[in-house]
This record gives C-alpha cells, structure tokens and sequence, in this order.
C-alpha cells in the first residue's frame, strides 16, 4: 500500500508527529529534506564492445543529454567489464561531465559497489565511455535511466528571519538523493551518523557527498567532483527507519572512493566527538551545521550552512533546541560548542516566528549505542567481501576470493581463515592488489564438506578486525560442492508453465514481461536481472501498481527433484518501505504437486532498493523443512503486504535448479550375501556413450539383469536390499558366462524410449541375479549423474 503522499524523486515522504510533553510550543515534527528531481527513460545500449588494438582504448562511446537539467545521475540496467580488475588492468567505464570536466572511472567492482549508478554530475550534457584492455572478452554497458534536477523544487524556512551563515566543516556530507546531512564520527572505523528517516531504503541514502560547492543562482543544487563522492555500503547500513522524535537515529560507512582509495575520513582528516550529553543547561550555546534548504540567497540552497541558538529542552533520549534549521538538515549533528562535542542528531523541526523547538535524538540513545557496539558491513571491519559470501567451495579445485580494504590497515596483515568441518583454521595470507583489493583462494574441499571462513586485517588505529565481526566465534558457511549440473533453467522469455494467484490482496498480481520502469514511481527496478529482458513482477504496469491487502501467489511448473542432491537458486527483486517482517516475499515449497502442504524454505524481508539480490535454497535446507526429492516438487513465491501504508514492489528473474554431486559415478547400498558389486567402465557422458555396467562376482551360466530408477529406497528382502524405489526399469537379460561377471554396455541410442537418459539427471543402478536352486540375489547399487 502507497503512503499518503511522495516527493518529486519518487520517495516517498511521511510527516509524523511527535508529542514533546513540554510547554515548548507546538511539537516538532521529521523535516522533509529530499530536493527536487525527476527520473528520464534514456535506454542506450553500447552491444558487446572488444578492444581488438594493442593498447587500451576507448571501445563504446555516447552523451547523455536532458536539456535544462542543473545535474544529473546516471543509472544502468547492466554493466560488463572485461579484464583483470584485481591487478588495475580491466575495462573502465568512464563519465565525463561537459559543464565542468569532472569524471568519474568505475572499474568493475566499483560499478557493483556504486549499485551500477554513477556519481553525482554538474549540467545537462555527459559524455560515457568505456575504456577497454587489449585483447580481452568483450564489455557492455546498458544505460537505464538518468535522474535530473526539477527546477519546480519547494523550499520551506524554519524561521522569518534564517541566521544560519555559510560554513565549510570537513566533518559534514550531504546524504544523496534523499537530500539529508551525514557526519563523521570517531567510532573505530571512522563511519557515519544521520537521521533514522534519512536512510529507509538503500535508494535513499545512496551516496555521501563532501566538499559540496554553493548552488546556482536559481537554487539548484551543484555537485562536487566525483572524487568527493563516496557509495554507501548498504550491508553497513543500521537504521530505525521512519521514527518519533528521540528514537530517529542510523550509523552507516562508505566504500573508498574508486579514483582515491581514501574512506571519507582519511581524505577529509577529521570527525566528531561523540560524547554524552551533559546534565541539562538552559540557554547553552548549541550549534547545528548542514545542507539545509534555503530561498534567499539560492546559491546556499543546500549547500553547507550552520547556526547556533539556545538549548531548550532535554527528556530521556529527546534534545530540543532553538537553532535554525530546514529540511535538508535532518541528520546533523547537534553540537554543544563549549565542547565542540557532537551530543545529538537533529531529526524534527518545530521552531517557527512565534516559537517551539526543533527536536532531536540524544547521541546516548541505548539503540545508536548498540548499533555502534555492533557494527555492520564496512564499519565492522577494515575487509569487506566483493560480490558477498561465497554460495559454494568446489571440491574439484580453487576457489577464488575478492576483498576490498578500507581504512587505514597494516600492511601483510590480510588474512583468510577458513576450516573443512569444523578442523581448526587455517590462515592464508591475501595477495594485495590495486586499488585495495586482496585476493585470495580456498584450496580444494573435501566433498560434501562444510567450509567455515572469515577475514582478519589489522587496522592502524583499531587493532584487529575480522569478517564477520566476533570470528572465529562467527564465520561464513557454504557446501564444498564437485560437480554441478543445471537441471532447469529460466529466463522467462516464454511461457514456461508458471501460474499466478491471489488470496487476500486486491492489487499487485504477479505479472510476466519486461519492467515498465515508470519514472514517477520509484519502486520498480529499471530492468530485469539476467539481461534477457523478461522477469516475473507484481503488477508490471504504470504508477501505483504494489501489492496491497494481502497475498499474492507466484506457482512454479512441476520440478523433478528425484536423486536429491538439488539447490534452488533465484534473483529476486523486493522493494519494502517497512522492514518489520510485515511485509515481504516468501518462498515456499511442496513435495506433492499443488496440493501441498505448503512448506517455508526462505523469507525476505529486507529492501534492496531497485537492485536485485541473489538466493539460493540448498538441499539441506528442504530437507531441514520437510520437502522431500520427489518428482513433483513445486515452488512457488508470496509477496506479502501486512501492514497499512506501505509499499511492496516484488519480482523473480534466473531461476535455476542445479545439482551438485561429488562424482557422476558411485556407489551405494549393500550387497547380498554373495558380496557382488556393482562398478562402471566408461563415463556418464551421454554423448560419450562408453558407459558399460559390470556386476560380480555372480556364479557362472547364470542370467541376470540391470534395472534402474530415478529413487533411492533401502528395502531389505529375502535376497538382499533393494536399493532402487518405483517405478523400476529393467534392462535386457544377460548371461554371466564363465567369467563370474554381468556386463551391459548402455548404448542410448539403442535403449528403448522409456530409458530417456538426460543431462543433469541422477539414476540409480542394480543387479539382480540367479545364483542355483531356483535362488536369486542382488549386488549393491551405483548412482549415475549424467553429463551431455
């Protein structure tokens, strides 16, 4: 469901209100700081690009113009970089502003940390380019939309007469596009501090910019060079969200600029104190400094202006103050300058010509205090991992691994960690790289295997500081896998079988096809995942079109999931403006058709603003939930809307089921009291075609036979186990001979079409075989994958 209204940008803006409990006039409410800007549909697409010289050169090359705009910002659908990024040698995708020759170079891991948008650009006209290496796969970039300045932007003034002067604190950063102030503070990485309000989602506190020039001379705002820019790890990002008046608090860090290396605090060598406030002293001088709005003069319009005044008031986690503020300076520090100490976070205003307060958050609010005893993602250590956790180890050989450092951090002191089930760790030193990337690689893992890992860096000023934070107590999982098999894979360029319902919801049913990306409603994505095109998203139309009241129902095609040994892997897209749980998209799985029952295998409940994430459901997890391997398993995806006034935007792209095994060829199960086995000469490669079955040893001048089965079932009979479930096929009849063995050679080509033998597909094989006096018996079994 929409909230009540939305600002030009396409977020969307709340105005609550707080009671004060003080006789301080009327009660401050959250200041609406987003500055004006419209979204453009300008799709460029450069192709696959190859630099086929012997020097690096531009390959692709296009301007990108909205006429009359102050500023823009670029956003792509796609970006592919060839090339080595870990030794500076890959692809750049570069932007050049023709106002003021600012650029930006993105390589291929800051095109990813940077959400595949750009930075901020002065004027109306950009030139984008890639440069790429000699001789090296091709590159691609395909351009989405650009966000442009609205010139019909409305300014609000706290007071009638503003007494706030330009200032040029170091300290301070104007959050981008929700149009907040962030600081610097002196936590142990040197991270960030804004307003709950000014950092819902990660679209809305996207980029930090610092050295901020004045704006032009109709108030539009101007940008500073792209190397006084920094992206928002939104993994670091810990925020109450939208939140009454003295509980509006988040701490968040940023990636190192990709053309400087520098975190925000070591290129701007200064933050904030943040100290408690001391005992309450009416009237005490307290200062509050950011990038307010501003009508007169427009070329301080949100750029950055402080101001002192009294303090007015002090309650449990609530700091009230006479200061001038407008929007645009929710998120600043409140500052008590006898001290110079940073003792809150101004969130509300409520001041006016005939009094009241603004209102903020005091800087010793048990929640900022645990956010800061816990950090996340960036702030909680000097390694971050590139592209996230690792979905998988391979047993068959190594397995790379891509960190970026921030910070200052001793050098030599990179280190991998990881142990094979639960053995004891095992440290690895990280390679650097350029622009501080570390690289590093798992040796090959037992199959099967659990491989716990974390990061360990020592920073100049912390100490050691791992990742995850809290290891080795806390490390990153993932399977050892050998060899995996795509059993079904989907792009949903055509009508595959999947089926959409609704239960309770009155709007935002599940539709396929390419995303509308409507310019006035900020909660689609601007593309789908893979690239194809096509995706699966709730009500693809324009406008208004989330899920609203309900359920709706996203049904898979029957999935069979026989042999086991099978993961689900998906790219989801899910916008929510509310992170309690009320709202979000459930996955959910059963092993009896469409009839269910209905079983949780994931939820998501957390926005990823209009990017999309990666998830894969392994088999231990349906097993852990109840869903067996059968031959009709379905899946199906819930977006959910729980709550009033909110916004649920959902989608499914690259849906996958892969099975991953430790061998195509081994065996299993027991034997019969002869003690035959089963074994296979050859491959499993079906175009191959050399697999030949051998049983043995069985008595001489017997008959027997081969049959085989999609399951596995241990049935102990009179003869032996059974190892194969039903329906079973049988092969043709052979006679042992003299050699006290069984072969048959597979020829597919000659099988009857009931052995319809696929790639990626798991059988089972077994013996049966007569042994004299009208007796039989059964080897052990063997299971096969099959490869093309």
């Amino acid at each position: 469901m929409t909230r009540s209204s939305r600002s030009s940008s396409g977020v969307a803006c709340v105005v609550l209100a707080a009671a004060l409990g003080a006789p301080l006039g009327a009660a401050p409410v959250v200041t609406q700081d987003t500055p004006a800007s419209i979204l453009v549909a300008l799709p460029h697409d450069t192709g696959p690009v190859r630099n086929t010289s012997a020097q690096p050169q531009v390959v692709a090359s296009f301007p990108v113009i909205v006429q009359g705009a102050r500023w823009l910002r670029l956003h792509f659908a796609d970006v592919e970089l060839s090339g080595d990024v870990f030794s500076g040698s890959g692809a750049i995708l570069r932007i050049t502003s023709l106002y003021d020759g600012h650029v930006q170079e993105l390589d291929a891991v800051g095109i990813e940390q940077w959400g595949r948008s750009s930075a901020y650009f002065n004027g109306d006209t950009l030139l984008v380019e890639i440069v790429a290496p000699p001789a090296q796969d091709a590159s691609r970039a395909r351009l989405a939309l650009v966000s442009a300045s609205d010139l019909n932007a409305p300014l609000s003034v706290c007071t009638n007469a503003d007494q706030r002067v330009l200032s040029s604190d170091p300290r301070m950063g104007r959050a981008m596009p929700v149009g907040c102030t962030a600081w610097i503070v002196n936590d142990c990485n040197s991270c960030l501090i804004t307003a709950g309000h000014c950092a819902i989602t990660p679209d809305n506190l996207d980029v930090i910019e610092f050295n901020v020039p004045l704006s032009l001379a109709d108030g539009s705002p101007l940008h500073p060079a792209p190397q006084d820019q920094y992206a928002v790890d939104d993994s670091s990002t810990q925020s109450t969200g939208f939140a009454p008046l003295g509980a509006d608090y988040a701490h968040f860090g940023c990636f190192p600029n990709p053309s400087t290396g520098l975190t925000p605090f070591e290129a701007q060598g200064a933050r904030f104190t943040l100290a408690p406030p001391p005992a309450f002293q009416a009237g005490a001088n307290l200062r509050v400094t950011g990038y307010g709005q501003r009508a007169t003069p427009p070329e301080w319009n949100l750029a950055q202006q402080t101001d002192d005044g009294a303090w007015s008031g002090s309650q449990a986690t609530t700091l009230l103050h006479q200061v001038d503020t407008t929007g645009g300076n929710s998120g600043a520090p409140i500052v008590l300058d006898a001290s110079g100490e940073a003792i809150g976070i101004h969130t509300h205003a409520g001041c006016s010509p005939f009094g009241g307060s603004n209102g903020g958050t005091r800087s010793d609010h048990p929640g900022l205090a645990a956010y800061l005893a816990v950090p996340q993602g960036v702030c909680a250590a000097g390694l971050s991992l590139v592209g996230g956790p690792l979905v998988s180890v391979s047993a068959l050989g190594a397995t790379p691994l891509l960190a970026q450092a921030g910070g200052g951090f001793v050098p030599g002191t990179a280190t991998l960690h990881y142990s094979f089930d639960n053995a004891p760790f095992v440290a690895q030193p990280l390679v650097a790289g350029a622009g501080g990337l570390f690289s590093g690689a798992f040796p090959p893992a037992p199959c099967g295997a659990t491989v716990r890992y974390y990061l360990s860096i020592e920073s100049s000023v912390c100490g050691v500081l791992t990742q995850p934070p809290g290891a080795p107590n806390t490390s990153f999982s993932a399977p050892a896998v050998g060899f995996e098999f795509v059993l079904r894979s989907e792009d949903f360029e055509q009508d595959s079988g999947w089926s959409t319902s609704t239960t309770t919801a009155f709007a935002g049913s599940w539709e396929r096809g390419v995303p509308v990306n409507d310019p006035l409603w900020g909660f689609d994505p601007l593309a789908d995942f893979d690239g194809s095109g096509q995706c699966w998203l709730t009500q693809n139309t324009q406008g208004n079109s989330d899920v609203d009241g309900g359920e709706v129902v996203l049904t898979s095609p029957p999935l069979d999931l026989r042999g086991g040994a099978v993961a689900l892997r998906y790219a989801y897209y899910l916008f929510v403006t509310v992170a309690d749980g009320s709202d979000g998209l459930r996955v959910e799985a059963s092993d009896n058709g469409a009839s269910g029952p209905w079983r949780s295998v994931a939820l998501h409940t957390s926005s990823g603003g209009t990017s999309w994430r990666n998830h894969e459901v392994r088999a231990s997890d349906l097993a852990a939930a109840g869903v067996a391997a059968t031959g009709d398993v379905r899946v199906r995806f819930v977006a959910f809307d729980g709550a009033l006034g909110t916004v649920v935007e959902a989608g499914v792209d690259a849906f996958r089921v892969v099975r991953s095994t430790c061998a195509q060829i081994e065996s299993y199960c027991s034997s019969g009291a002869g003690g035959a086995t089963l074994t296979a000469q050859g491959t499993a490669s079906l175009s191959a075609d050399d697999l030949v079955l051998r049983a043995g040893p069985v008595p001489a001048q017997k008959f027997g036979l081969f049959f085989c089965a999609r399951e596995k079932r241990s049935s102990v009979l009179p003869i032996g186990v059974r190892c194969l479930g039903l329906p079973a096929r049988l092969l043709p009849v052979q006679l042992s001979g003299n050699s006290q063995v069984l072969d048959y050679a597979l020829d597919f080509g000659a099988l009857a079409p009931t052995f319809d033998f696929q790639a990626g597909e798991l059988w089972n094989f077994q013996c049966w075989f007569r042994i004299g006096g009208g007796a039989s018996e059964l080897s052990d079994a063997l299971q096969v994958v099959f490869t093309p």
